[in-house]
């Protein structure tokens, strides 16, 4: 079942279109990875869900209900932006509490602080926290409302691979744990692919692929890369230029760009040439090769 859906979604800022029409789904209970380059409106969609911002044309449904920007809605998704700020002179306590109070709401704050690994820094004032530990405030935030979704706007911005990887167990956690449709942002594929179920790709101003991991690789192609050395790399080399296959040579190696179908039929004739083989590996399309395809390598 679909927890979020955008259908033909649509925003300008004065003649600049950001958003072309975009439309896409989320299933309730997944983690949704949105892909896309600085700037290329990922903060702009995320917006429109939240009811932040009124879209040009299009729908947008939350739980199969028409997105009325009231408060009801509101209160179904947690958000966390990519410029998270707190108050500096209070405690991650009183921080919590202030914006308990803005959301009207009454959570178990003690609670909030263990799920995210605080409760033994909740009196410390926010400013001696690292950007992990304000990360991990900005999670216990966005959690305030107990809502249904939350969306994470490029939320490994500025950490270390220690801060990354306890983001991810934490983004996890609310998941398994909690029940929680996530959706999280970044234009860097290995920051959010671990975590993902699905991906949907975002570029001049649409969605352009959305799906799997495995889906969005051959949706941009039936390719794959072959990486072959040989006891005689010269002869190698003649017999692949003498029988048109497409390659390029790093170091003793020769890296053959072929469609997955027509595999054996270099093998049979590295053999029928007498070919020495000492390598022969198969490189099939990665999550990053098919966003940089997508992308066009933005």
């Amino acid at each position: 079942m679909a927890t979020i859906e955008l259908e033909g979604v649509e925003k300008s800022y004065g003649s600049h279109e950001v958003l072309k029409g975009v439309s896409f789904e989320v299933e309730k209970g997944e983690i949704f990875g949105l892909l896309g380059p600085n700037g290329v409106g990922k903060t702009t969609l995320f917006q429109t869900v939240l009811g932040l911002l009124k879209q040009d044309a299009g729908k947008i449904r939350i739980d199969g209900e028409k997105h009325d920007r009231g408060k009801e809605i509101k209160r179904k998704i947690g958000y966390l932006p990519s410029d998270i700020s707190f108050y500096e002179s209070m405690t991650a306590r009183q921080n919590l509490e202030f914006f308990a109070g803005l959301a009207d709401t009454d959570p178990e704050i003690d609670d909030l602080l263990e799920l995210v690994g605080l409760s033994d820094d909740a009196e410390r004032d926010v400013k001696g926290f690292s950007t992990g530990m304000k990360k991990r405030l900005g999670i216990a935030q966005s959690l305030i409302k107990d809502p249904e979704i939350i969306i994470y706007d490029e939320p490994t911005t500025g950490l270390d691979p220690e801060g990354k990887r306890n983001f991810r167990r934490h983004v996890e956690k609310i998941n398994d744990e909690k029940g929680k449709t996530v959706v999280i942002s970044s234009h860097i594929t290995t920051e959010i692919e671990p975590l993902c179920d699905r991906f949907g790709v975002l570029f001049d101003g649409e969605i352009v692929a959305s799906g799997t991991k495995a889906e969005l690789s051959s949706e941009t192609g039936e390719g794959i890369n072959l990486h072959i050395e040989a006891e005689d790399s010269e002869k190698l080399e003649k017999v692949l230029e003498s029988n048109d296959y497409t390659y390029r040579s790093k170091r003793d190696a020769f890296i053959l760009e072929i469609e997955k179908n027509k595999r054996s039929n270099v093998f049979d004739t590295l053999n029928q040439n007498h070919i020495s083989v000492t390598r022969f590996d198969l490189e099939e399309e990665t999550l990053e090769t098919a966003y940089l395809k997508l992308t066009g390598g933005a």
